[in-house]
């Protein structure tokens, strides 16, 4: 499983996820590798993160990709117009169309497997707005824009309650990094799905697409830990 996360703030967006894969039923026994890769570079004012099957995302992004950068695609309303297109005709002709199936006594579900995509980016070529998306296949992948500042895929139970807690859209930049960093890393400690090293990137309109060196991830992890003894000896004080 996975947590994978999209953040506006005033100077810049942001993109995270943890590094988690799990293999097995979550409701049995299960393994985990903490090496996978969910975020991706589509232009250079434009970025996405996955949550699902890592091996079909992973094929999924990489023929994307070839698409995007083949049409010389920059703005993200143009790449997420694109990827509606192309990835309804990609999966159906992996997967077949959409059949929704009802289990007796259960939710309606579609038969396909479920990846869940969020992108992030700016129109850098024509009004510079910026703009969050969030893609399901099990909703054939139509563009859900996000008007909240915030989304959340993969496991987002715990993040959801403490991204109502903390976000402010008037968050600066090194402020939304932190809070991105703190959702997977507390969700971390309550839910085994999610877990391993942070993956990061931030795009702004002056600097583009830039992943974040492991060594600023763990700058940052190390400012949210002082933070967070210093609310515990808040609650110790006499």
């Amino acid at each position: 499983m996975t947590l994978i996360v999209g953040l506006e703030g005033q100077d810049g967006m942001v993109l995270a996820s943890d590094s988690r894969g799990t293999i097995g039923d979550p409701r049995s026994l299960t393994a985990v590798n903490d090496t996978h890769k969910k975020i991706f570079k589509l232009s250079d004012y434009c970025g996405i993160a996955t949550s699902g099957a890592t091996e079909l995302c992973n094929r999924f992004i990489d023929s994307f990709k070839k698409i995007v950068e083949s049409k010389d695609l920059v703005n993200v309303d143009d790449i997420v117009q694109e990827l509606y297109e192309w990835g309804r005709k990609e999966f159906r002709q992996w997967f077949g169309a959409m059949q929704f199936v009802q289990p007796r006594g259960q939710q309606i579900i579609d038969h396909r497997p479920n990846i869940v995509l969020i992108v992030v980016g700016y129109n850098k070529n024509t009004d510079g707005a910026n703009r969050i998306y969030l893609f399901t296949s099990a909703m054939d992948f139509v563009p859900q824009l996000c008007t909240s500042g915030h989304m959340l895929g993969g496991v987002p139970q715990y993040a959801i309650y403490l991204m109502h807690r903390l976000y402010n859209p008037q968050m600066k930049l090194i402020n939304i990094k932190r809070l991105a960093s703190y959702l997977i890393r507390e969700t971390a400690t309550q839910d085994p799905k999610v877990g391993g090293p942070v993956r990061m990137a931030e795009i702004t309109l002056d600097k583009g697409f830039q992943e974040l060196t492991e060594e600023e991830i763990n700058k940052i992890n190390k400012e949210n830990d002082e933070q967070n003894n210093k609310l515990r000896e808040f609650f110790f004080k006499e």
